[in-house]
């Protein structure tokens, strides 16, 4: 479903045909916020055109994966994934991530509740996700969009002494 939202930034899934942009997006994100995420640019730029090509008409056509992008005028200001995790009834909420000159007009919380929409649109109940503890802003942000700390933590990745919180929230919590 496309929304636009004030200032003419619409909030739509990603089209299988833009895995170009998708690609440039994920890249971009993963050099400038490089450690609040656990996945590596050095890893991802040596990707084939094919892995991105099918992850993204996956997201875009598929029930089990979704992408969404707060969009203005064809530059990406925004995006969020999500996938349907092992229990069907939750979603993990993953690539979250908002340019810096973009931050702070509702974006991020806009994405979050499309997430939430398409969750509960395909039957799953809760939405969980993984936020590196060192990562406030983003943690404040999940606070404040309904999620709560379920308590548990891991390791960032491998050979990183970071640690990831796991939150999690009701489809309803967010979509309130």
């Amino acid at each position: 479903m496309e929304r636009p939202l004030a200032g003419e930034i619409t909030i739509r899934r990603v089209r299988a045909d833009e895995w170009r942009h998708w690609r440039a997006t994920r890249l971009r994100m993963l050099r400038d916020d490089a450690h609040f995420f656990s996945t590596r640019y050095d890893d991802m730029v040596r990707e084939p055109d094919d892995t991105w090509r099918e992850w993204v008409a996956e997201a875009a056509d598929g029930d089990q994966k979704a992408l969404f992008v707060a969009d203005e005028d064809g530059r990406w200001l925004g995006v969020v994934g999500g996938f349907v995790r092992v229990d069907p009834q939750e979603a993990q909420l993953i690539s979250m991530w908002g340019d810096r000159a973009a931050r702070g007009r509702g974006i991020a919380r806009d994405l979050i509740r499309e997430l939430a929409a398409w969750t509960k649109a395909r039957g799953s109940s809760r939405v969980v996700l993984f936020v590196q503890e060192a990562n406030r802003p983003a943690q404040e942000l999940y606070l404040r969009a309904g999620f709560r700390p379920t308590g548990d933590r891991m390791p960032a990745s491998a050979g990183r002494s970071a640690f990831k919180q796991i939150l999690a929230a009701s489809v309803d919590e967010l979509l309130a």
